[in-house]
């Protein structure tokens, strides 16, 4: 029965964090801690050593594609819905290869009765079940929760990848010590992640008025109405990206913050699309409409890295946490503007500018008073990096404009 029950227990965790729940089950098997086969009896070695071999593998491509999706998508956003198809499947093959591995499914069937084989495969087909629909569910709540704008930019997505972590790793260590345990941690969890779903929602549905001329529904910070274009009075955005009830006092320094949040600098809708010459979906509206434009947004831009520089220094000279609190701080504020309006290779190019950057200097960021300048070492490069193709763009765009006529002087 305990069997069955670590099966039924691990359905939300593979179904949510399959990198991290296939993982740990590896690690536990290698120190014993699931032993599958009825009535107490431990595994063949062998059943052991292809279980671990099946579930490692797994482990292994789901990490690959966590990998390669991660950048491509990062760079390439159309591939979203492939991304969250395959974590989907990738989580059924996992959750099913850990319950044939439970309950026996992997030993040798010499000895055991038609009944037991025939229950071995139900729990797994049943678990595969479960486990593909927890999936879904759960893709749906990170859909819903990336399509609010503000999600990212608080921080919410990332203090949910950490706790989704914590809790796939506790999950599974429960499953195999304690499986009604682990059964109902779930429900606060569960309880937690739609209620922030439905906060962040409501929250958003609040930064929304009518447009008084055509009703159109309209965000506050929105320097115009997407459905008329009727000016409006926007209301101001906070340090990080927050609306605020104060009317915005410079016009200038709030398209800038619209544009460092990827939105529209009329309707301020999210802009899927990044690069120079990217439009507003909703209300058509380029984001930089001439090549002053994006001189203008970068000139914005090094003023808001230089001003955040002294912050990231600060940061960074406390040892490891600095290095990862100072990077959360530059994502969130409006210094790391430049990266989303670069074309998908810029992008690609300056993510592994980033990463390499990130590799090279962790190790520096433990020598006393040299780690202070880690972070802001790596913003000002990835800035450099962001900054080179749209400077490069700007220049391209005023050269090929056409010249203006001189008309002859008079005789």
């Amino acid at each position: 029965m305990g069997s069955y029950l670590a099966v039924l227990a691990a359905v939300p965790y593979f179904g949510s964090r399959p990198l991290v729940a296939s993982s740990t089950t590896v690690l536990l098997v290698a120190f014993g801690a699931f032993e599958a086969g009825a009535g107490g009896r431990g595994a063949p070695p062998y059943s052991t050593l292809l279980a671990t071999v099946l579930i490692g593998t797994v482990f292994a491509v789901w990490s690959a594609q966590r990998f390669v999706w991660g950048h491509v998508e990062a760079v390439w956003p159309r591939v979203g819905p492939w991304s969250w198809r395959a974590a989907v499947a990738t989580a059924t093959v996992s959750g099913m290869v850990f319950a044939g591995y439970r309950v026996g499914a992997f030993a040798s069937s010499a000895e055991r009765p038609a009944s037991a084989l025939l229950l071995g495969g139900v729990v797994v087909g049943a678990m595969g079940a479960l486990t593909l629909v927890f999936a879904q569910v759960h893709t749906r709540i990170r859909q819903g929760l990336e399509a609010i704008p503000g999600a990212d930019e608080l921080g919410v997505l990332m203090v949910l990848e950490a706790g989704e972590l914590l809790f796939a790793i506790g999950g599974i260590a429960l499953c195999a010590f304690a499986p009604t345990a682990a059964i109902i941690a779930v429900l606060p969890i569960t309880g937690l992640v739609t209620g922030a779903y439905f906060i962040l929602r409501a929250r958003e549905e609040s930064e929304r008025i009518a447009c008084p001329a055509c009703a159109t529904s309209t965000h506050r910070v929105a320097l115009r109405c997407p459905g008329c274009g009727a000016l409006r009075d926007p209301s101001a955005l906070d340090v990080i990206g927050r609306t605020t009830r104060t009317p915005v006092a410079d016009t200038q320094a709030h398209v800038f913050a619209l544009l460092a949040r990827c939105r529209c600098r009329a309707c301020a809708e999210p802009l899927e699309t990044g690069g120079p010459d990217a439009c507003c979906a909703r209300c058509g509206a380029k984001a930089f409409p001439t090549p002053d434009d994006i001189q203008l947004f970068l000139r914005a831009a090094d003023r808001a890295l230089l001003r955040i520089l002294p912050l990231l220094a600060l940061i960074g000279a406390v040892p490891v946490i600095g290095l990862v609190a100072g990077l959360c701080v530059l994502r969130l504020s409006s210094a790391s503007a430049v990266a989303a309006h670069g074309r998908w290779k810029h992008r690609l190019v300056a993510r592994v500018v980033r990463v390499s950057l990130l590799l090279a200097f962790s190790l520096l960021q433990l020598v006393p008073f040299l780690g202070a300048a880690v972070v802001p070492l790596i913003a000002v490069a990835s800035h450099l990096s962001n900054r080179r193709p749209l400077q490069r763009a700007a220049t391209s765009a005023a050269s090929a404009a056409p010249a203006e006529s001189v008309p002859p002087a008079p005789a």
